[in-house]
């Protein structure tokens, strides 16, 4: 039987895929990064010579590197150069976006943006974007030292309820792909969660049992007050714990 998350209907009720050809802004450039079988995805590398290490971002659902253009800035006042990878059928990646690619497609990704920008690796994913995220938290590459979440979802049942959908028991196979309670165990690298006191998305308690489950000793929940799913940025505090957070990554790799 085909999985529920392979299935077209899931698929489509979870992405909102947009096309942006727009050029890189300036002290930025774009790469096409060949995630196998012909098909290449959009990734946006932002210039930060100060920067203590590159973040590699997994935008949220609806987004695309773009959008991030003007943000590049901020990230690199906490200390990393910014590179912000679009998912199969968005901005001007090839194909079609389904969840299992999203997940398949993050170390192929990590590794090209690794090979680019030598140095310690942060990855970072935001909502949907958490699925990438996940999965190189489980099973990092060589060079990341750290990984964010922000807002993102640990309950599989309710992301499918979130679709118009009725979730079935997982498999064997889908909790090992794709259920994070099954992947953030295994994680050890030193984690951020960024949630949003007041998100009715991805609610609080997912953030709080994201930070149960992780297996790293170093973790930390921050939950930026009065903030909801799409303006927890738009808070001092959430710059100020992602500083944060890479400044104790920069001072643990230089020890």
């Amino acid at each position: 039987m085909t999985s529920i998350f392979d299935r077209p209907e899931f698929n489509a009720a979870l992405f909102f895929p947009r096309r942006d050809r727009s050029a890189p802004p300036a002290g930025a450039r774009d790469l096409r990064v060949n995630v196998g079988g012909g098909v290449h995805v959009h990734v946006r590398r932002h210039a930060a010579p100060d920067a203590r290490c590159t973040l590699l971002l997994f935008h949220g659902n609806g987004e695309v590197v773009a959008d991030y253009d003007d943000a590049a800035a901020r990230y690199a006042r906490c200390g990393a150069a910014l590179s912000i990878a679009d998912y199969r059928g968005y901005g001007a990646s090839d194909g079609t976006p389904t969840l299992r690619a999203v997940i398949e497609d993050a170390r192929p990704i990590a590794e090209a943006v690794a090979a680019e920008a030598p140095g310690p690796l942060v990855v970072m994913g935001r909502s949907l974007g958490g699925a990438a995220a996940h999965e190189l938290y489980a099973r990092p590459i060589a060079t990341m030292v750290g990984v964010v979440l922000e807002s993102t979802f640990v309950d599989m049942p309710a992301l499918i309820r979130r679709r118009g959908l009725t979730p079935p028991p997982l498999t064997a196979e889908e909790e090992a792909v794709f259920d994070p309670r099954t992947k953030l165990p295994l994680g050890q690298l030193p984690l951020l969660v960024l949630h949003g006191d007041r998100d009715q998305i991805i609610v609080p308690t997912e953030g709080a049992a994201t930070l149960a489950a992780a297996g790293s000793a170093d973790k930390r929940l921050v939950m930026i007050a009065g903030r909801g799913h799409n303006d927890i940025s738009f808070a001092d505090t959430y710059w100020g714990a992602l500083a944060d957070f890479i400044a104790r990554l920069q001072r643990s790799v230089a020890s």
